[in-house]
C-alpha cells in the first residue's frame, strides 16, 4: 500500500546488549514469509518500496516505532521508523533498502514488542502492478462461439516468472468465472474465453503473481468490457390485435432487448400481398406492422453467417382456432397470476400468454411461449393490488395463429377511487327527467364493477339512495318532488363502495300548478276577446261589424217601440218568400192580369209612451214586417206553365 514516506533514522551498527535477550526471543518466534499475521510487508514491484501494515489495534496510538534488521548483507544492522499518531501502515523507501536484502521487521511500543518479528525477501516478496489488456478482442466463425483477448504483463525482469489468473463474467452480474489454467508471462499465451452467446455483453479483468508467492497477488487490472457478435432476435411477438374488427388500429412487431450493454442494429422484412417490402434498418426493438402484412423478419446488422432469420407468420386464422376459456386467478402470498385456458380446434405449434398494464404504451408488453400440451401459466412478475392488467392467450400455428379475447384481470380488488359523472338528457315524457352516467376508468376502478348506488336528495330531505345494475348508464326518474335537488353515483366492487361522483343539481317544476293555472288564463283570454270585440263593434270604424254582432236595438238611432216587450204583444214574423228553385225546363205564357184588389193597409196601433215626429224608412219598415203598397211580391199573377 502506497502513502507518504516515512524518514527512516540513522541505522545502529550494532543493538544494545539490553536488546539482545530481546531479539533472540523475537528469533525463535518469527513468523514464516507469507504466513497470515496482523503485520504484513511487501514491495511493490521490482524496483518499488516496501510497505507494511498491519491490524489496527484498540490503543490508536500503536505501534509507535517499526524495527528492521538486515537478516543477509549488514548482519545485526537494525533501523527504527517512527508511524505517525493513529496510522497503521508506512513506506520504507527504496533507496534506504539493500537489492535482494532479507530482512526482519517488527512493531514495538514503549520498548515492547506488539507481534512476532515477519520475515520479508526483497528478492521474491514483491507485489507486481495490473496486468494491461487489449481492447481489441477477435471472435471464432464457427460455432460454438469463442473470444480471444491479448494481455501484457506488467514490468518485470525477465528472469523472473509471472503467474497470472483471469476471470470473466457477463455484464450486469456479481459472480465471477476463473479461466483455466492459469498463464504465465513467459511464454505468453492469449486469453482464451469459451462457450459464449451472441449478442451479449461480457467483463474481463485479471491479476499476477511471483511464481513463488503464491499468496501475494498483484493489483486487478481495469476491466474490458465487450459484446459478442450481434444476432437475430429469438423472441419476436406482436403488440396490438392484428386479428381486430377496428380499422387503422396500430400494430407493433416486438422483440427483447438483448440488454444495456449491447448496441445492436436489426433490418426487418414485411410480405404484404404476396410482395416482400424492402428492408428496413432500425434499432431495437419495435417496428409498426404494415396494413395486410403476411409475414415479418428480423435480422441483425453485421451477423454471424450461421445465425438465421427470425420470422412470424401473421396470418388470421378462423376463430374456431382461438383458445377458449381464459380465466385468471390470483396466488394467495404470492405476486403473480396465473392464467388457465382450453385449446381450440387444431395443433398449435404453441401458445403466447402476453399482458400489459392499463395505461401503458404499445412498447410496453410482456410475453412468455408455452409448448404445445401446457394449458396453463404462472406469469412471472410483480403484479400489483388495484391495478387492472390485460392477458391474452393466443395460438400460434405454422401457417398463422389467432388470439382469444382479452381478459381483464386483478391480483387484487380493491374499492373504486371514483364516482361516475353524471348528465341529464331530453326529458321522455317532458317533466320526468331522464339521466344518464360514463363508465369509470379501469384505473379508478380498481376492479371488477358489481353495481351502481345512485342517490337523490330534494331539498332539505334525507336523501334516498337505490342500486342501479352495473351494466345500465341510464334511468329515467318519475315521480320526483317539483323543486331543486341533488343527485349523484357511486360505484362499487367485491372489495367495496367508492366514493361519491360529481354531483347533478336540477330543479323539476311543479306540474300541477299548470292545471290551476290555464282555467285562469283561459278565462281571462276569453273576457279579452269579448271586450275586443264589443269595443271593435260601437266603434264607428266598422259600422258591419256593428249590425251583425250587437242587437238590432243598440245600434238604432231612434228606439223602435216594437224591440219593447213591455207594453205590446208579441207579434210573429211573416216568413220571407224562398227563391224560385231552377228547374230542368220551364215555358210561361204571358196573359193579361187580371184586376187585383189592393188589400187594406194594416197598421198596428202602437202605444210606447211617446210622440214619433218621423215616419219609418222603408227598409225599416221591411224589417219590421210590414209591405208597401204596390209591392210586386203581394201582386197577384196568374199564368199557365208546361212542364216537359
Amino acid at each position: 500500500m502506497r502513502g507518504t514516506r516515512a524518514a527512516p533514522r540513522r541505522p545502529w551498527p550494532r543493538p544494545k546488549l539490553a536488546l539482545l535477550p530481546l531479539l533472540v526471543l523475537l528469533f525463535h518466534r518469527t513468523r514464516p514469509q507469507g504466513s497470515p499475521g496482523p503485520l504484513q510487508c511487501y514491495g511493490v514491484g521490482p524496483f518499488g518500496d516496501l510497505n507494511c501494515s498491519w491490524e489496527t489495534l484498540r490503543d490508536p496510538g500503536a505501534p509507535s516505532t517499526l524495527y528492521l534488521q538486515s537478516q543477509k548483507y549488514h548482519s545485526n544492522r537494525t533501523w527504527t521508523v517512527t508511524v505517525p499518531f493513529g496510522q497503521s501502515w508506512v513506506t520504507i523507501p527504496r533507496e534506504q533498502l539493500t537489492t535482494s536484502d532479507e530482512l526482519l521487521v517488527w512493531g514495538a511500543e514503549a520498548g515492547r514488542p506488539l507481534w512476532p518479528p515477519v520475515f520479508v525477501n526483497l528478492e521474491t516478496r514483491m507485489k507486481p502492478e495490473a496486468p494491461r489488456l487489449d481492447p481489441d478482442v477477435y471472435f471464432s466463425e464457427d460455432d460454438p462461439l469463442e473470444a480471444t483477448v491479448q494481455w501484457t504483463p506488467p514490468v518485470w525482469p525477465p528472469h523472473k516468472i509471472l503467474v497470472c489468473q483471469f476471470y470473466y463474467r457477463r455484464c450486469q452480474e456479481m459472480a465471477w468465472t476463473l479461466l483455466e489454467p492459469e498463464l504465465k508471462s513467459i511464454p505468453l499465451t492469449p486469453i482464451d474465453i469459451q462457450d459464449l452467446e451472441l449478442a451479449t455483453g461480457y467483463e474481463v479483468s485479471g491479476h499476477c503473481r511471483m511464481e513463488k508467492e503464491e499468496e501475494l497477488w498483484g493489483e486487478w487490472s481495469p476491466i474490458l468490457s465487450f459484446q459478442t457478435l450481434p444476432s437475430a432476435p429469438k423472441d419476436v411477438w406482436i403488440s396490438g390485435n392484428i386479428c381486430g374488427t377496428q380499422r387503422g388500429q396500430k400494430s407493433l412487431l416486438l422483440w427483447k432487448d438483448p440488454g444495456r450493454c449491447v448496441q445492436v442494429s436489426y433490418r426487418v422484412w414485411f410480405q404484404v400481398n404476396g410482395q416482400e417490402l424492402i428492408p428496413e434498418e432500425t434499432p431495437c426493438c419495435s417496428y409498426s406492422i404494415p396494413t395486410r402484412a403476411e409475414w415479418a423478419a428480423v435480422s441483425a446488422i453485421n451477423a454471424t453467417s450461421w445465425e438465421p432469420l427470425t420470422n412470424l407468420s401473421l396470418v388470421c386464422l378462423g376463430p374456431g382456432s382461438a383458445p377458449h376459456g381464459v380465466v385468471v386467478r390470483s396466488i394467495a402470498g404470492s405476486t403473480e397470476l396465473l392464467v388457465t385456458w382450453q385449446q381450440g380446434s387444431g395443433e398449435p405449434q404453441e401458445h403466447v400468454v402476453d399482458w400489459a398494464r392499463d395505461g401503458d404504451h404499445l412498447e410496453d408488453l410482456s410475453w412468455v411461449r408455452l409448448p404445445p400440451g401446457n394449458f396453463s401459466v404462472l406469469l412471472p412478475g410483480n403484479f400489483e393490488e388495484g391495478v387492472p392488467y390485460r392477458i391474452t392467450v393466443t395460438a400460434v400455428f405454422s401457417g398463422g395463429m389467432y388470439p382469444a379475447p382479452s381478459v381483464w384481470s386483478f391480483r387484487e380488488e380493491r374499492a373504486p377511487l371514483a364516482g361516475p359523472a353524471p348528465w341529464r338528457l331530453q326529458d321522455a315524457p317532458p317533466g320526468t327527467p331522464v339521466i344518464a352516467w360514463g363508465e369509470v376508468p379501469r384505473h379508478q376502478l380498481r376492479g371488477h364493477l358489481t353495481h351502481y348506488t345512485l342517490c337523490i336528495q330534494s331539498g332539505t330531505r334525507p336523501s334516498v339512495c337505490m342500486n342501479v345494475s352495473g351494466s345500465t348508464q341510464n334511468i329515467t326518474l318519475p315521480n320526483l318532488p317539483w323543486g331543486p335537488c341533488e343527485l349523484w353515483l357511486m360505484a362499487s366492487t367485491i372489495a367495496g363502495q367508492g366514493p361519491p361522483g360529481p354531483r347533478l343539481r336540477l330543479h323539476l317544476p311543479d306540474n300541477t300548478l299548470k292545471l290551476k293555472i290555464l282555467p285562469g288564463i283561459f278565462f281571462l283570454w276569453g273576457l279579452f276577446l269579448i271586450g275586443y270585440g264589443v269595443s271593435l263593434a260601437t266603434s264607428r270604424r266598422c259600422p258591419h261589424l256593428r249590425h251583425k254582432v250587437l242587437p238590432r236595438w243598440v245600434w238604432e238611432r231612434v228606439p223602435d217601440p216594437a224591440n219593447s216587450s213591455s207594453t205590446q204583444p208579441c207579434v210573429e214574423e211573416v216568413p220571407q218568400a224562398q227563391p224560385p228553385k231552377d228547374f230542368p225546363i220551364l215555358e210561361v205564357e204571358d196573359i193579361e192580369p187580371l184586376p187585383v184588389m189592393e188589400p187594406p193597409q194594416v197598421f198596428s196601433q202602437l202605444d210606447s209612451g211617446y210622440e214619433k215626429h218621423f215616419l219609418p224608412t222603408p227598409e225599416e219598415m221591411d224589417l219590421l214586417g210590414l209591405q208597401a203598397p204596390g209591392s210586386g211580391l203581394n201582386q197577384a199573377q196568374a199564368g199557365r206553365g208546361v212542364f216537359s
